[in-house]
Order: C-alpha cells, then sequence, then structure tokens
C-alpha cells in the first residue's frame, strides 16, 4: 500500500515581517514555510513531518489533538482515526510564518485484505459481473473498458468470487457453484441440495478455497478444486459475507424480524472445521421520526462491506418502519418515516469472538441501500442507493456525505474499485451495464468515462424488463418525491420482507408482507382482497409513497377509478401496465428444499386432508382465492383480533386464504406475522379448530403435517 508524500501549500506570512529593502549579500531570506509529511498517517503509528524554510527559525507545532511539539521535525502516533490538521509556526526574531497540512488518520490496511461478497470483482486489468435474469457470467477487461465474453452458467447467478486463479459463481436458482477459470473457462459444477438457494460466495483471503451461504441456513467451505470440506448451521437465509485475515467470518440475516436484525460470527480459522462463534442482534429503534430520519429495523442485509483492516462491518441495509402506526403508537406514517437508506456497522475481532453491535447511521431522501465498499485506506466509503440511482461518497468513519455520483443507471446492486482505488466501477443491474466513473478528484462530481455491456441480448420481454425498471425506481417523482420507496422497498426480488406493518391508517390493519413470487399477479390481492389489478398499486403510490402516481389526476379520479376496486386501471398508464407485467411474470415458487422428505410429506398430506386443511387451501396453487359474483371469498379462521383492523375502511369479516405454495420462505405466517413458525399456526394460534382440526394431533401427525406443508 502506498503512504503518499505531500507539501502543504497552505502557508501564511504574518504581517509583522519586515517590510522588504534593497537586497544586501548578508540578507535573511523571507520566511516562508511549508510542511513535508504523510496525508494518511496510521493510527496509534508514529508518523514524522517536517517544516521546510530557509535561513534560520524556531518551529513550534500543534498536532490535532492537543499535542504541541518543537523543533523542525515532529512525530506523533494518533489513538483514534479520522481528520486532523497539523499546524505549525515558524519564528526569526519579528517575522512569523505559519502552515497547516491535513491529514486523515486510519487504521493500516491488513495483509491480506479482508475479503466480502458482491455480484462485481474488479482485479487489475479484468472484472467479472453476474447477469442473473440472463443466466451468465460477464467477463470484462478495464482497459480498454469492454466486453471480452459471456458464460453461461447456471440459473440466477447471484454473486461471485475470485481466489487463485478461479472464478467461483453461485446461482441461487438450480442450487449450483461454477468454478471457472480467470477467463471464464468452465472446470466443475458442484451441486447442492435442491432448493438450498445459495446466494452469496465469498473468497478465502487467505487463498485456498470459498465459502457459500445457502438460504436453507448453512455457510460451506469449498476448495478450489470444489470439495466440500466442512459446512455449518448459521440461522435462516444468510446471505452477505464478510472475512477478516484471521478468519472471522461474518454473515448477515437477509431478512430481519421486529426486533431487529442479525448477524452470525462463524470461526472460520480452519476452513475444515468451522465452529459457530456467537449470533448478534443489531436491535429496532424507537422515537427517530422525523423528516431526516425514522424509526425501524434494518431490512434486506444484501451486503457486507468490510473495513482495509478487517476491525468493521458495514451493513448498507434499508430501514423499515415497522415501529410507528395508528394502532401500535397511535402515530400514521408518512412517506418519509416509513423506510430509507440506512447503514449499521458491527465490530469484529479474532475468530472466537462474535461480532458487537456498534453504530447506526440514516440518509436523507435516498432508497435502500444495496452495496458499498471502502476506498484502499478506508477514508472513504462509496454506497449504491438502489432505486435512487445514485452513488453516496461518505467519510469512512463517521458516515457522514462528502460527496455522490447522480445517475448511475437502474437498480445498482454492486460497486466495485480499481486497485489503486481511482477508478469506481457500478453494476447497473437493471441498465444491464458496469458504468465506470474516475473518482480520484471528489471536489466536483466524477463523470462518467465509460459504460461497459454486460450481455450482448436482452432476456426478458420489454415490457417485463420496463416494469421491473418501475418496480425498483424511487428516483422517479411519480413513484416517490423524496425517493424514498418503490415496489422493492418490502418486495425486494419480488419476495416479501417478512415483516409486518402497521396500515390502520390506510383503512386496513396490521399487514405482514406477502410475497409476489409464484402469484403471477392474480386477483385478488392482499389480505383483505382489497386490489383486484396489479395497476391498483396506484393507490399505495399515491397514498402511501408519497408519489404523483402515474395515471394523470383526470384518469385517476374518473369513472370511479378512486376506489381500488373501480373502474379498471388497465390501459392507462405505460408504466403501470409494464408493473403489471413485471409481477405477472414471478410465476414460480422456487424449488422446496423439503421435498426430499418424501415419505414424511406423504402422510402428512393424509394429516391436511383429515383436518379439513383442503377446504380453503384447494387447487393446486392450495387457495380459493377468488372474486364471486364481484365480491372476494372471504374466510374468519379465528385469527382476527384488535389489531386486524379494517378492510377498505370498513369492517372485516374475514380474509383472503394465501397460498401454501412456498410456504418453506414465507415465515413469519398469518395476516399480522403473530406465527413465527408453522407449529405456531397449528396449535398456539388454533386454539378453536377454526383453521383446520389440529388440536388433538399427536407429535408425530404434527411433524408430518409441517413437512408437507413445507414441501409445497
Amino acid at each position: 500500500m502506498r503512504r503518499v508524500l505531500i507539501v502543504s501549500a497552505a502557508v501564511m506570512i504574518a504581517a509583522c515581517d519586515p517590510a522588504p529593502g534593497p537586497a544586501t549579500p548578508d540578507a535573511a531570506p523571507p520566511l516562508r514555510v511549508v510542511i513535508e509529511g504523510p496525508t494518511h498517517p496510521f493510527a496509534r503509528e508514529r508518523a514524522c513531518f517536517r517544516a521546510r524554510y530557509a535561513g534560520e527559525g524556531e518551529a513550534r507545532w500543534t498536532l490535532g489533538d492537543g499535542v504541541t511539539a518543537e523543533g523542525d521535525e515532529a512525530c506523533h502516533a494518533w489513538d483514534h482515526v479520522g481528520a486532523r490538521v497539523i499546524g505549525v509556526t515558524v519564528t526569526r526574531g519579528a517575522a512569523r510564518a505559519e502552515a497547516t497540512h491535513a491529514v486523515t488518520v486510519v487504521f493500516r490496511p491488513s495483509d491480506p485484505r479482508p475479503t466480502r461478497s458482491s455480484p462485481i470483482h474488479v482485479e487489475g486489468d479484468r472484472g467479472w459481473v453476474v447477469s442473473p435474469d440472463a443466466d451468465r457470467v460477464a467477463v470484462f477487461s478495464v482497459e480498454p473498458p469492454a466486453l471480452e465474453r459471456e458464460v453461461e452458467v447456471g440459473d440466477r447467478p447471484r454473486a461471485l468470487a475470485v481466489s487463485g486463479d478461479v472464478l467461483a459463481v453461485a446461482c441461487q436458482g438450480d442450487a449450483t457453484l461454477h468454478l471457472l477459470s480467470r477467463e471464464g473457462d468452465a472446470r466443475r459444477v458442484l451441486d447442492f441440495e435442491a432448493g438450498s438457494e445459495p446466494w452469496s460466495v465469498l473468497a478465502d483471503p487467505r487463498g485456498g478455497g470459498f465459502f457459500v451461504a445457502l438460504r436453507v441456513g448453512f455457510v460451506v467451505s469449498v476448495d478450489l478444486e470444489g470439495r466440500e470440506r466442512d459446512r455449518i448451521a448459521v440461522g435462516p437465509e444468510p446471505r452477505g459475507m464478510a472475512m477478516n485475515r484471521e478468519g472471522t467470518l461474518v454473515t448477515s440475516r437477509w431478512r430481519s424480524t421486529l426486533e431487529g436484525a442479525r448477524v452470525t460470527t462463524v470461526d472460520a480459522s480452519d476452513p475444515a472445521a468451522l465452529s459457530l462463534t456467537g449470533e448478534t442482534l443489531l436491535p429496532r429503534q424507537e422515537g427517530l421520526d422525523s423528516d431526516t430520519d425514522n424509526s425501524g429495523v434494518l431490512s434486506f442485509l444484501d451486503a457486507l462491506v468490510p473495513t482495509p483492516d478487517g476491525g468493521r462491518v458495514v451493513i448498507p441495509s434499508l430501514k423499515a418502519n415497522v415501529v410507528t402506526g395508528r394502532f401500535r403508537t397511535g402515530e400514521d406514517l408518512t412517506s418519509q418515516t416509513t423506510a430509507r437508506a440506512a447503514l449499521g456497522e458491527v465490530l469484529i475481532g479474532a475468530p472466537s469472538e462474535p461480532a458487537r453491535d456498534s453504530f447506526r447511521h440514516s440518509f436523507d431522501d435516498l432508497d435502500r441501500a444495496s452495496a458499498g465498499v471502502f476506498s484502499p485506506l478506508g477514508d472513504r466509503l462509496y454506497l449504491a442507493m438502489q432505486g435512487a440511482q445514485t452513488v453516496v461518497v461518505a467519510d469512512g468513519f463517521d458516515f457522514f456525505t462528502v460527496s455522490s455520483i447522480d445517475d448511475v443507471g437502474e437498480a445498482p446492486q454492486g460497486l466495485a474499485l480499481s486497485d489503486d482505488g481511482d477508478t469506481l466501477f457500478v453494476h447497473a443491474f437493471l441498465s444491464r451495464s458496469v458504468r465506470v466513473y474516475d473518482v480520484s478528484d471528489l471536489s466536483r462530481e466524477p463523470a462518467l468515462s465509460a459504460e461497459i455491456p454486460t450481455t450482448a441480448a436482452e432476456p426478458l420481454a420489454p415490457d417485463v424488463l420496463e416494469g421491473k425498471r418501475v418496480f425498483y425506481r424511487s428516483r422517479d417523482p411519480r413513484m416517490s418525491r423524496t425517493r424514498y420507496l418503490s415496489c422493492a422497498s418490502c418486495h425486494l426480488d419480488g419476495e416479501s420482507d417478512g415483516l409486518s406493518w402497521d396500515f390502520t391508517q390506510r383503512g386496513e390493519g396490521v399487514r405482514d408482507t406477502i410475497s409476489l413470487r409464484g402469484r403471477a399477479g392474480a386477483a385478488p390481492l392482499h389480505w383483505s382482497a382489497n386490489f383486484d389489478e396489479v395497476q391498483d398499486f396506484e393507490h399505495d403510490i399515491r397514498d402511501g409513497q408519497g408519489g404523483a402516481g402515474f395515471l394523470s389526476d383526470d384518469d385517476f379520479h374518473a369513472d370511479g377509478r378512486d376506489a381500488p376496486l373501480g373502474a379498471p386501471k388497465a390501459g392507462l398508464s405505460r408504466e403501470l401496465d409494464a408493473l403489471a407485467s413485471y409481477v405477472r411474470s414471478l410465476g414460480e415458487y422456487g424449488e422446496s428444499p423439503h421435498r426430499a422428505d418424501a415419505a414424511t410429506a406423504s402422510r402428512g398430506e393424509a394429516v391436511f386432508r383429515a383436518a379439513g386443511c383442503d377446504g380453503c387451501h384447494a387447487g393446486p396453487d392450495f387457495t380459493d382465492s377468488a372474486f364471486v359474483d364481484g365480491a372476494p371469498v372471504l374466510h374468519d379462521v379465528g385469527t382476527l383480533g384488535e389489531a386486524s383492523g379494517q378492510r377498505m375502511g370498513g369492517p372485516l369479516v374475514g380474509l383472503d386464504t394465501p397460498s401454501l405454495r412456498g410456504l418453506w420462505r414465507s415465515a413469519p405466517y398469518l395476516h399480522d406475522g403473530s406465527a413465527a413458525t408453522l407449529r405456531d399456526v397449528l396449535v398456539d394460534r388454533n386454539p378453536d379448530d377454526r383453521h383446520g382440526v389440529t388440536q388433538g394431533l399427536d407429535e408425530p401427525a404434527l411433524r408430518d403435517l409441517e413437512v408437507y406443508l413445507l414441501s409445497r
């Protein structure tokens, strides 16, 4: 790592310096001083600075933390990181000259550097990026910036990593890890269990292998030949990963609970003998609602960003306000207090020590922070804001914004820096490109220097692609005037955030977010069946997200369209129709990892039918959801309560029957998220057998029924 030596140009000649007279051979030179020394000294290590001036003089230093020194050279070690201003005053008789020198104290980067899971990686003159919709990996050159080749891999590649001469690609859809050469030539495919959904892969910073996070709750250690060395259970839905040189591996739980977000620490110092260190809760925040912050929990933890020294991990995310609401607190959610971009931070140490919750930071007028990368010395943190299509450049220690880059492309989901830190690569996922910026000078907004395509042929139909862009795009004032919210705020990747929101002010109640996957936009929509077409989300956009809406006011208020079940909105807005096309494309539930236990599931199916569950959960989608003669089919199964609220501002007499497909990935359960597990649904929340006859079931029958339900 280079340490830059500069000469300070901040020089002041004191007014008491004698006025110049006629030059004589013995006259002293004018008194001017400059400071030489590093701009980024390392914390707790001595750094030396020299005052340069001509002739005689006496120098006195102030070192930015209350310490002073005398002499032409001053050496000092700072205990704390951050910006400092060093000053020196040189006197010669009545003459005086002063100079200042700005430094940023940083921690010494580790060797080897920490690693992280990411959809993009750049190293030397080459880069790699996943194309999830195309089932490919793009290999590109840095100079000249160009797409070299596309490589077919598995279904929905999500992350990649490089170790030595091996490129590893984690493919969520078909549960595979593809091992390639750096050039993209296939070497081996490692198959994980069906439905295990490997989302992220991490290169061991010490070399020799990779770690893969499986959605079903495991971190797997794999060598460079694709052989599994060990695996460890880390809790549900591990996703982002980061690891330091000591072998401390941290993984984030993708979805949070009402209590907060969670990260898990694994001792991976021996890749063949993993051990669980502990789980860390990042608790929810309360009492923060204003136009610049909101209460809530960190949600959708895709990425973990380690500092170059390996002592901290920053967590880009969205802070979802599941604290506030008319029922819960007596205060309404507003478009400025529902959700916003936020960071969490944990401190990590030895592999045997669990991560420690450290810090939160919120951003104004920005939606979810989706990715991040530190500068080589850790003094700057680059953050992608997904729907706002912005990169924020923050101070690496206090996270306050120092610069930004606007309009970096559709749905940025990955960031990478060149080895010297002067070039930023932005993976604009839905622009199908990597955008390149020169960030060597942040005194002005960096300009786009190149755009590298990531695929030669668009894999989605035009209306589906446009609808997916609308789905993610919070920067459009029609979606959100303040850039806070988009459909992806609760339904990232078409899934559910697993949280229950207080929508009492909308004439509803406490509602658990429903996944869009597998349902293909079929009406009725929502727990109370209050929408009959995807275009009805115009109401949420206008009322909850603070957007201007995609319909003209005349169209919205004509013919009763300002009521959700009024006249159809289809055909009146290109963007809403495209949004509907994208939601309709989400027709697959995904493969359940519980289907391997076929014998138990078969016994559970018999219990399911004997309990009468198939009366409502019928057909291939396990639901009787429908409109009959214009009215929705609703059922009161005994789960309604005070928090359930109303339906469209009127009485709530029952609920739409949810599909049981994809049940294995949709916890918590019930309309209000009050059942953490299926056992809670079947036993604790069904005391009167109104939700199936389950109270008389013994333990084996309950277990069989659970396996059957989870296998759908």
